[in-house]
């Protein structure tokens, strides 16, 4: 039996906005259709309980005033789920509609979990060739006559038209084939080619969702691209930035990589310097401030604050902590000083020379003025800094890091104190190429790294190289 002729119900609502989680319902219907003919249909105006916006008011006609009295949607729940029951949910852009019901039935106590159908695909299934397939280019396309469009009944109709419009113009095993395809991958956004996802790697890399000029959403990073990927689509009715997300994604380009470390690189990397809409925490260009500690010609530790894009990485050991502004570098040392005794005149924030204002309050330890020995004061010092610091660099020159070797040959990261300097691909039976990049101090790279040399270091080939080498390999 064709798919079309099973329970059907064509679904249209009207809402305050687009967010599911802020906006509400302000009317639904529900076309029922059962071997081709209209066996039931509902309509109602839903009182959301709050103000509408004006510009639903000027898209729609509906006024604050019309939805007085109206019953909210735990009161029209029952009913509505009753005539949705067992049916292949239709809807234009079937993903919105969707949602929001969902939403709507789960603050009511149900759950909501019908089989999807969007008239969007099926239209550009159908008309491959065709541009727009708005549902105003489908009844413009179709002859369809429509009362009174941006109201839910009437918009409703208008997908049960084009419905019946597609089985006078389309071979019913055409119109089967392109919803079964629909109906394995239910939930695949609107604007996104099915044959992009059935070609996504199943390999560790990154991919980068694109809006439809090209523009990067969101970069994101698994061991298994394609399960990843299929993940945001799945639940992006449970999370209102994936909802969005996926309304936006026209495009997916994928990078692959040796192993789980070069692709959490990789995507820190390419997110800072693409800076996509939905990398929230990562896409931020972090201007760190730096502790660094300098020798006086008395040999006491003192203390310069420096922006990390003046720090050359191979005095890296010198950094005692990392902050995300000057003031709270500043803040926190000011805390050291008090708890620790230290001397405000070496850590930077008092300028002067003999003993310090904080000595005279007894609050100085005076190594400013030769009470203490630079061994006693520089011992306290790093104690205070012991939680801040970064780590030494764990080996005696540059090595190179590989997570896979196989048949179809392999690739690595080169680093050196903390720094990723290089690349390197190679094929079988083929030299290795080395793309080199350059020397930087990465807050975010020092991190991946780190854990991964703590906790992951068994699944890592790492290889000791000199700097010499990798420059004739790049130039090679």
């Amino acid at each position: 039996m064709s798919i079309l002729e099973g329970p059907l119900v064509f679904v249209d609502i009207e809402t305050t906005g687009m967010s599911y989680t802020r906006g509400r319902v302000i009317e639904v219907a529900a076309i029922r259709v059962e071997a081709d003919k209209v066996v039931r249909s509902f309509s109602s105006l839903v009182d959301p309980e709050t103000e509408l916006p004006p510009f639903i008011t000027e898209l729609t006609g509906i006024k604050d005033c019309d939805l007085a009295g109206a019953p909210a949607f735990h009161d029209i729940a029952d009913e509505l789920s009753e005539i949705m029951e067992g049916a292949v949910f239709v809807a234009h852009n079937v993903r919105f509609d969707y949602g929001f019901l969902k939403h709507e039935f789960r603050r009511a106590g149900r759950q909501f979990n019908p089989k999807l159908l969007c008239t969007v695909k099926l239209s550009k299934a159908l008309y491959p060739t065709t541009r727009g397939h708005k549902l105003q280019d489908l009844i413009d396309r179709c002859g369809i006559r429509v009362a009174a469009r941006h109201r839910a009944y009437d918009d409703a109709e208008a997908m049960w038209q084009f419905i019946q419009h597609a089985k006078l113009h389309f071979p019913a095993p055409l119109i089967d084939e392109a919803i079964k395809r629909q109906l394995k991958s239910p939930s695949l956004p609107k604007n996104l080619d099915a044959e992009i996802l059935k070609n996504l790697p199943e390999v560790p890399g990154i991919y980068i969702f694109e809006d439809e000029k090209g523009r990067p959403l969101y970069i994101g990073k698994s061991v298994n691209i394609r399960k990843r990927v299929l993940s945001h689509f799945s639940a992006d009715h449970h999370y209102a930035s994936e909802f969005k997300l996926s309304q936006q994604v026209c495009h997916i380009r994928t990078e692959a990589t040796g192993g789980e470390l070069e692709a959490l690189l990789l995507e820190s990397r390419l997110v800072k310097d693409m800076q996509p809409l939905y990398n929230r925490q990562l896409r931020r260009r972090q201007k760190l401030t730096l502790a660094r500690q300098v020798l006086d010609s008395r040999g006491f530790i003192t203390i310069n604050l420096e922006d990390v894009s003046e720090i050359n990485p191979d005095t890296i050991s010198e950094v005692l902590g990392a902050y995300s502004t000057k003031s709270k570098a500043r803040q926190f040392i000011g805390d050291i000083i008090r708890d620790f005794r230290l001397c405000p005149q070496l850590m930077g924030l008092e300028k002067g020379r003999g003993a310090c204002f904080s000595y005279q309050l007894k609050r100085c330890g005076g190594a400013c003025c030769g009470q203490e020995t630079p061994g006693v004061y520089n011992s306290r010092l790093l104690a205070a800094f012991e939680d801040r610091r970064l780590q030494d660099w764990p080996f005696k020159s540059p090595v190179m890091i590989a997570e896979k070797t196989d048949a179809d040959g392999f690739s690595s990261i080169i680093v050196d104190q903390w720094c990723v300097i290089a690349s390197v691909r190679q094929q079988p039976e083929c030299e290795p190429v080395v793309s080199l990049q350059d020397k930087m101090f990465d807050l975010d790279t020092y991190k991946i790294l780190r854990s991964f040399l703590v906790s992951k270091a068994h699944k890592l080939n790492i290889q000791p190289v000199t700097l010499d080498w990798v420059k004739d390999m790049a130039m090679a």
